[in-house]
């Protein structure tokens, strides 16, 4: 079954979602440095790490300023991460590929802000094993804000479902996985991050999320095993695998409403 996707008529458009897109992800890069850090992501403005000094706006212009900089502070020398402007890449692309498949529809801007909402705890978990509790009350608002407003693409007993079985089944495996292997087999974050996904999902495309990512999860850790790069001593975050599963289920579904991994695999099963 072939893509449905919005047809846009003036490319400039474009262009000034991938700007934006790239704008957001420079701020989701503070949300990502200053949160887990418990620093106000509004004061003080962006500045260097290492010598403390204010960035320029010239300086901080997203992508173009990582690279025409040499990716080092202009005052200091000191070296800025690749992580930056990859993020900043990801998003913009990613909010453009939602722009052109949704359009500038409700849905569009809830599976954006959901997007930006797992990239900055893609990253936190990553770097600090922590899925902060403000992220998920972020989450919360937002989908009770859409539901009441009756932007949400799935009904409020989809909602609902989605929520309590996305989280009760991390739960569930979280619970036999610590009496099996005698330690924490899934975070408290990730059981409510699965609250979260599961609401903005609906019942049905939260079952194909969670077989996703758990898909992604053993695929990854795998091969990351195999390369010594993941070792089973250490906690893996699973919060990342959740987001991989979630985008690839946002990223399958149609503007009417129908999945295409769910309508191919119901294809060769019936």
């Amino acid at each position: 079954m072939k893509l449905q996707m919005v047809p846009t008529e003036n490319s400039v458009i474009y262009y000034i979602i991938f700007l934006l897109g790239a704008s957001f992800g420079s701020f989701l890069n503070v949300v990502i440095a200053r949160i887990p850090m418990s620093v106000s992501i509004i004061s003080p403005s962006s500045h260097c790490y290492s010598c403390n000094e204010k960035i320029n706006w010239y300086d901080n212009i997203p992508i173009l300023s990582y690279f025409i900089l040499s990716g080092k502070c202009r005052m200091c020398g000191a070296k800025f991460s690749i992580k930056y402007p990859l993020i900043e890449i990801l998003t913009a692309l990613l909010t453009l590929t939602f722009f052109h498949l949704f359009s500038l529809t409700p849905t569009f801007l809830l599976y954006t802000i959901l997007c930006y909402l797992l990239i900055a705890i893609t990253f936190i978990d990553i770097d600090h094993l922590i899925i902060p509790d403000s992220f998920i009350i972020f989450g919360l608002i937002v989908l009770t804000i859409a539901t009441i407003a009756g932007f949400t693409s799935v009904s409020l007993k989809s909602s609902v479902s989605g929520a309590f079985f996305f989280s009760g089944f991390l739960f569930f495996i979280g619970f036999v996985g610590e009496k099996i292997l005698k330690k924490e087999a899934m975070g408290g974050g990730d059981i409510k991050l699965g609250f979260v996904i599961g609401g903005f999902l609906g019942f049905k495309i939260s079952i194909l999320t969670l077989y996703l990512s758990f898909i992604a999860a053993g695929i990854i850790i795998l091969i990351g095993m195999a390369i010594k790069k993941i070792s089973t001593k250490k906690m893996i975050p699973f919060g990342p695998y959740l987001a991989l599963g979630t985008l690839a289920s946002l990223l399958s579904n149609r503007v009417d409403g129908e999945n295409i991994i769910l309508n191919w695999y119901f294809s060769l099963a019936f």
